[in-house]
């Protein structure tokens, strides 16, 4: 298992962070009770928050050119304009513990945390195309590096790389802290730490 540290931290904004995004420049991070914040991933400035009318957010993210978002409380997913907040699609999650999401460019993954399964589904319907045993005991955020997802697991504190057909464990990265919300900005991963209120980017080692 590799050894990763951090090499950036920013405060998060609110209560925590419970999922994150990476949008152009920017990080989006979402609190568990609702709020959706844009930061500069420099500075850690607030740059807009947004309150969506369905709190218990566990996952967010960015696909290009809409954010979606999914509630614990409502076990919902959403398919959100930006700064409007107007839904453009919404199905049921598939699972009772919906987490982390993250976009390949043509569907929707995210993490059921109660039942151990990564799920990619249609984004258009929810039709559900794969599912797949996820390797920790509390798989929470997840992030699509242009390959492979990556899943952060708070009680194993990995981060791991999974093969998004076989589900085989191709990488695993040892975390400094407990990670919940994950994403990749083109090169790295970033996780947000929700009891410490702190977000990261993470330095892996070769």
């Amino acid at each position: 298992m590799r050894e990763a540290t951090n090499e950036r931290q920013l405060p998060a904004p609110g209560a925590g962070t419970n999922g994150l995004a990476w949008h152009g420049a920017s990080l989006w991070s979402v609190e568990g009770v609702g709020p959706i914040h844009k930061i500069n991933p420099e500075t850690g400035e607030v740059l807009l928050t947004l309150t969506p009318p369905f709190p218990g957010g566990a996952g967010i993210e960015w696909d290009g050119e809409h954010l979606w978002y999914n509630s614990i409380w409502q076990q919902t997913f959403y398919k959100l304009t930006i700064p409007e907040l107007e839904i453009v699609t919404t199905f049921s999650s598939p699972g009772e513990g919906p987490h982390g999401l993250a976009w390949n460019g043509e569907h929707l993954w995210s993490v059921d945390m109660n039942t151990s399964r990564f799920i990619k589904q249609c984004p258009e319907t929810g039709e559900i195309l794969t599912e797949l045993k996820t390797p920790g005991g509390r798989a929470h955020g997840l992030a699509w590096d242009g390959e492979a997802l990556w899943n952060a697991d708070t009680n194993d504190h990995v981060i791991y790389r999974i093969h998004p057909e076989s589900g085989d464990v191709i990488d695993a990265v040892s975390c400094p802290n407990e990670p919940h919300g994950l994403t990749w900005d083109g090169t790295a991963l970033w996780y947000g730490e929700d009891k410490a209120q702190k977000i990261y980017r993470l330095r892996i080692s070769e």
